[in-house]
């Protein structure tokens, strides 16, 4: 029953309508005001004496200094109004438990002070806290935050020194954090992660220099489900150091990995593993070694979802061996082609044996020359084509030759295809949609019962 006490009456605005948001319960308010940033909560106090302590009890606290602090008016006395802004939110809130701590900050001028923030969140069981200190220089986490009992979530979107606590208690209740290495240590990583009792979902970019020794970075854990790993290298003048990622996680289900080629991969087995994606950036620089996509590939036979950039092909293609791991319980695999690599796409499919769904998506980036497409005329057909395959899609079609050459290859084998969906680029305008449409019906059907449908990709990425 909602409380009829005179704090929760309601009043009436000046042109005589009822202010029915003001006769809604404290409890109801305090989750409205946990919506917007907190400078935001905090100025609905000037609403009405209701209204005047209602965001005291919000549950999400987020401070960033951009609404206060913006280009040229940084100043001393600025950056001083923020950190007194946030002293007083923290003196005057009275939550007990506080459901997410958010700090966007360019100008701390006190580690003292940062270090109160967090352990005033962690003092109120805090269960998600989120930190970017944007471009300032690292600076160590603050210990409080290490043996947090309540604390699931952690995303920290700036560098920080990583230490772990001499008692080795490490994070006992998280479950999901994403974190940014830069120049990671060897060891470091690795026993931070296993120490990590309840990791589930873990994020990580990783930025080396040329100044890098040669590093192993280890994710080693028994708990982790998602992993998403982004590497940058900062300059591929020369050849980078050796540096090696080691994952072991039994129990992964999901692997996302954007790269360029920088790191070799050791991938112990992963037998739960669902859903993998490769993206590889800069496949075109020549002093790279073209072996650690072989390596990380070794480690996802056991997907049953599988995607891979152009850039990917366009490595394995230089590679000049057409290797490619066997995939037997790949079903669902999703291909982006471009200039290069295109020539991988029988191997590949020949390694996916029973393949049920493949998306080809035609690289705007790049042309597809007819060259790329020649082996459609002599290529061995790959068994999942005549035996597995009911569903095709292309994205990105256009009028060049390459392209209508893929889908009659496609087409032509796929035995038992139930749909093929083609989407041309945006460009392409209503005759030559209507040309294209007409060459796709044309075309021989391995399955005559085979259904193909032809628009435009509204949506170009």
């Amino acid at each position: 029953m909602v409380s009829t006490s005179p704090k929760t009456q309601c009043r009436r605005v000046d042109n005589g309508s009822e202010d029915r948001i003001s006769c809604l319960p404290d409890s109801i308010l305090c989750q409205i005001l946990s919506v917007p940033p907190t400078k935001d909560a905090v100025a609905t106090s000037i609403l009405s004496p209701r209204w005047k302590h209602a965001w005291t009890s919000v549950r999400n606290l987020c401070f960033d200094d951009e609404l206060s602090v913006m280009g040229d008016e940084v100043s001393g006395i600025t950056v001083a109004a923020f950190e007194k802004f946030v002293h007083s939110v923290l003196a005057r809130t009275h939550p007990s438990s506080v459901e997410k701590f958010s700090l966007r900050c360019s100008y701390l001028r006190s580690l003292g002070m940062f270090d109160y923030w967090v352990s005033s969140a962690i003092s109120r069981n805090v269960r998600e806290i989120e930190i970017d200190l944007r471009d300032h220089e690292r600076i160590p986490l603050p210990a409080s935050i290490y043996r947090s009992i309540t604390l699931e979530v952690l995303r920290l979107r700036s560098y920080f020194a990583l230490k772990i606590p001499p008692d080795g208690v490490c994070f006992p209740r998280l479950k999901t954090f994403h974190l940014m290495l830069q120049q990671p240590t060897n060891h470091l990583p690795h026993n931070l992660f296993s120490r990590c009792p309840c990791l589930q979902h873990l994020s990580l970019t990783v930025y080396f220099t040329a100044a890098n020794p040669a590093s192993n970075l280890i994710i080693s854990s028994a708990t982790l489900k998602t992993f998403v790993l982004e590497v940058m290298y900062c300059s591929h003048s020369s050849a980078p150091n050796q540096h090696t990622v080691t994952i072991v996680a039994p129990n992964l289900e999901f692997l996302d990995i954007t790269d360029d080629l920088a790191v070799s991969y050791a991938v112990h087995q992963l037998p739960s593993l669902h859903k993998a994606v490769y993206y590889v950036m800069f496949s075109e620089w020549p002093p790279i070694d073209r072996r650690p996509p072989v390596q990380l590939l070794a480690g996802m036979t056991k997907a049953k979802c599988l995607t891979l950039s152009a850039g990917v092909l366009h490595a394995l293609n230089r590679r000049g061996d057409n290797i490619f791991p066997q995939f037997s319980a790949l079903t669902y695999l999703h291909v982006t082609v471009g200039q290069f690599g295109c020539t991988m796409l029988p191997t590949i499919l020949g390694c996916s044996p029973n393949l049920h769904t493949f998306v080809l998506h035609l690289s705007d980036w790049y042309v597809l020359n007819d060259e790329q497409t020649r082996w459609t005329d002599t290529a061995t057909v790959p068994s999942c084509l005549s035996d597995h395959v009911n569903i095709i899609e292309i994205n990105g079609l256009g009028k060049e030759n390459s392209h209508m050459r893929l889908a009659e290859y496609l087409l032509n084998h796929s035995r038992v295809l139930l749909t093929m969906t083609v989407r041309c680029k945006p460009s392409v305008d209503g005759k030559t949609l209507e040309n294209l449409h007409h060459r796709l019906m044309g075309l021989h059907r391995g399955c005559a019962s085979a259904f193909i449908h032809l628009t435009r990709w509204v949506t170009w990425p």
